[in-house]
């Protein structure tokens, strides 16, 4: 998972992953802003606020649709 959050925060590019949201499950598309040891600034989407989340509630990633991870 590490990798996937890495990839993203240095490229810019949107990886796909499940999170827990205010107690929720979500399956959301997201790009790394900023990342600490213990936690991760997310963007959503364009228009909404960037979201900090701790690490741990992060529970897995993946290359976003259409992304192979080349880049």
């Amino acid at each position: 998972m590490e990798r996937f959050l890495r990839y993203s925060f240095e490229h810019g590019r949107p990886i796909r992953g499940v999170l827990l949201v205010q107690g929720k499950l979500v399956q959301k598309t997201f790009t790394v802003l900023a990342m600490t040891r213990d936690e991760a600034t997310l963007e959503l989407g364009r228009k909404k606020p960037p979201l900090l989340l701790p690490r741990r509630d992060i529970l897995s990633c993946d290359y976003a649709r259409g992304d192979s991870g080349e880049s």
